[in-house]
């Protein structure tokens, strides 16, 4: 009975985690990160005030925006119910560790890790959207995803001996190219929380009428000060650039790497259909990448790109998983 209910927590928590990360990113990409200016609340209340569209509450500089509060707060309450859902794992794995194929270091750090993610979901607040903290907080919410994707995976215990057959240098490319692909979500965090998804204008594959535009790289790794409210962007234009040059090149390096590891790993057959989602989810993330450009970042491809972004680092994650069958 423990074993059931521990799988049905940790299927919950999973579905969760994917619910938070898609509502973070239609948070922040309607604008509506700073609707709440204060935490854990809003407005010093549990639930959005009941108040007129543009009306300001007392004590608060920003006026009131009901419906992007409503977007904020939902996202906490979720992120909240995943953060508590966490630690009844890790009680139950403490409790009956024996019984659920589970070892106590990976739901112990994904519980620490929750607690670190609530801390930035503040910062990302009350440091009014600085890059950086947007940035590891949207990095932060893939890895909770992954933690608990890899809890999934561990109850999954099938016994397959070609397992041991990869390679290691096949598995050291794996390794690698989940290194490429984190690397290339960053990027595209640091794109999104500088505004500079659009700082090219709606060309592609060209910038500003040229390949090669003008870019200053110094002024796109600036972490800037945390003194200063950043919603909509601080950084010149040339810079934004730069960043949203920089976030092409890595989908260019990302999507060589994954086609490059699917030909390595195309004779190992029981990894034919993970391989096949892979590849699938790459090039609808192309798609949703040039589509963003083209369209001026219409809100529902823009989440749909953090989405399949997501569920790519979860099929990597499941292959990583067949691959190497180690339990945290």
């Amino acid at each position: 009975m423990k074993y059931v209910m521990y799988n049905k927590i940790i299927k919950i928590s999973f579905f969760l985690a994917i619910f938070v990360v898609i509502m973070g990113a239609y948070t922040r990409i309607s604008n509506a990160g700073l609707s709440c200016p204060d935490w854990p609340g809003c407005y010093g209340k549990i639930i959005v005030p009941n108040e007129i569209d543009g009306t300001e509450i007392e004590g608060y500089e920003r006026p009131l925006e009901v419906a992007k509060a409503w977007k904020e707060m939902i996202h906490r309450y979720a992120a909240s119910i995943l953060g508590l859902m966490v630690f009844i794992i890790l009680i139950l794995t403490i409790s009956g560790k024996q019984q659920l194929y589970q070892s106590i270091y990976l739901p112990s750090f994904t519980a620490f890790f929750i607690l670190l993610q609530g801390l930035f979901g503040a910062w990302t607040v009350t440091l009014l959207l600085h890059p950086v903290i947007v940035t590891t907080h949207l990095i932060g919410g893939f890895i909770t995803v992954l933690l608990i994707t890899w809890l999934l995976l561990n109850q999954q215990r099938k016994i397959n001996l070609t397992y041991i057959r990869v390679a290691k240098h096949h598995k050291f490319f794996l390794i690698a190219t989940l290194l490429i692909l984190f690397i290339q979500i960053i990027l595209g965090g640091w794109t999104s929380a500088n505004y500079a998804a659009l700082s090219c204008g709606n060309e592609f594959p060209t910038c500003l009428g040229s390949i090669l535009p003008n870019i200053d790289i110094s002024k796109a790794i600036s972490f800037g000060e945390f003194n200063t409210n950043y919603e909509y962007g601080v950084l010149e234009n040339d810079a934004r650039v730069a960043v949203q040059m920089i976030h092409r090149i890595g989908a260019l390096v990302s999507t060589v790497a994954v086609f490059f590891m699917a030909y390595l790993f195309k004779n190992y057959l029981y990894l034919k259909s993970t391989l096949t989602i892979i590849l699938t989810l790459l090039v609808l993330q192309l798609i949703l990448g040039i589509l963003n450009v083209m369209l001026s970042l219409p809100v529902i491809t823009a989440v749909l790109h953090n989405v399949v972004a997501l569920f790519l680092m979860i099929a990597m994650l499941v292959l990583a998983h067949k691959v190497f069958k180690v339990m945290l």
